[in-house]
């Protein structure tokens, strides 16, 4: 019975290190995951505003406050959007791409301090509304 004393105390100090590292891990992924729902989120709702603009540059300035009010609940770092519409008649696209950084300096042993995180929405400009040309 003697030998045994030690075991467990000695299975404690070679299984905590790895278990430890698997928590930090999971914590990390789950936060670039909902920054990056978080970006596509805010990406299809300012390429939705934008789609119902009456012309161009009501539709960019409306996407980048609708973009910069939806990225406020999400931990993302320099969130950028560009907006591309063609000519912004009615048969054309909303094209919205935004692109942000993901702090998990606090995971540096499992992650990346930094992660890039991409986000694409292409959404029909309506139909029915009256468009005018842009400038």
């Amino acid at each position: 019975m003697k030998l045994n004393r030690g075991q467990a105390l000695l299975e404690l100090a070679l299984c905590a290190p790895v278990v430890i590292l698997l928590a930090v891990g999971v914590a990390a992924v789950v936060q670039v995951e909902d920054a990056s729902a978080g970006l596509d989120a805010a990406t299809h709702a300012a390429a939705s505003v934008a789609a119902r603009a009456p012309d161009s540059v009501t539709a960019n300035s409306a996407a980048h406050a609708r973009f910069a009010a939806v990225v406020l609940a999400y931990p993302l770092r320099g969130a950028t959007l560009q907006v591309s519409f063609g000519s912004f008649s009615r048969a054309d696209d909303v094209t919205v791409t935004s692109q942000a950084m993901v702090d998990v300096g606090w995971a540096g042993l499992v992650l990346p301090r930094r992660l890039e995180v991409r986000s694409r929405a292409v959404v029909r400009l309506e139909p029915w509304r009256t468009h005018r040309a842009g400038p």
